[in-house]
């Protein structure tokens, strides 16, 4: 009987540990107040909203959930090969919940409900987020190690080799926050192609809605972001 118990125990155990989904192990965005948007000189290209993305990933005690968010409209400014600004619009009102593979429809639209409503983002009152940008720097800091044998793991959360570190003020419902992330950008005048990883806390934009006792959702929401533009 005792070992019975245990047996039961140690599945439970089991079972419980392979349900509860950690955030994504991404690099965290570095979060301050807004800062102010300088008059980027240059040519201006529009960022092409069929070839750009946003995707998400929220997860909680239970598992996780991931979608995407559609880019309404974006430019950027270069001089050269060198980005020196950009503004990005998101419709919030049209994001979408993708996965995970095999997710209940059903139980997918009513979540994508609850994230609509006052709880998470309230998209009536503010249908569309937007990001300007403040600041691109060289990248500075630890890359992927090429041998590193967690390489395929650690990329599908993280920029393999980023070029730049870039800054900007995010405004979500209202709140601005500037965020600062790696990115790997590539300009030559006349087209950009920028691909980001990162974590943010969404408590910072007041999104504090906390889950169910027993399930609790966790701040962080995973971004991932490609963005294509053209002269």
């Amino acid at each position: 009987m005792k070992k019975m118990k245990f047996s039961i125990l140690a599945a439970s155990m089991f079972i419980l540990a392979i349900s509860c989904a950690d955030a994504p192990d991404a690099d965290k965005a570095t979060t301050g107040d807004a800062k102010e948007v300088a008059t980027a000189g240059g040519t201006t290209l529009t960022v092409d909203p069929t070839a750009s993305k946003v995707e998400w990933i929220g997860t909680k005690v239970s598992g996780l959930h991931n979608g995407e968010v559609p880019i309404k409209s974006g430019t950027i400014t270069t001089s050269g090969d060198t980005v020196t600004g950009g503004r990005f619009v998101l419709d919030l009102k049209n994001m979408t919940i993708t996965g995970p593979a095999g997710s209940d429809k059903g139980s997918n639209d009513k979540l994508l409900g609850h994230l609509k409503s006052g709880d998470f983002f309230d998209v009536e009152k503010n249908p569309e987020a937007t990001f300007e940008i403040t600041s691109v720097k060289p990248f500075s800091g630890q890359v992927i190690d090429s041998t590193d044998s967690r390489q395929e793991a650690i990329s599908k959360y993280k920029v393999e080799n980023p070029t730049h570190t870039i800054a900007g003020n995010l405004t979500i419902k209202g709140t601005t926050k500037n965020i600062e992330f790696p990115a790997r950008v590539t300009a030559n005048g006349t087209s950009v192609d920028a691909l980001a990883k990162f974590n943010i806390d969404r408590t910072q934009w007041n999104i504090v809605y906390p889950g169910k006792p027993d399930d609790l959702i966790r701040n962080e929401i995973h971004l991932g972001i490609a963005l294509k533009a053209n002269k």
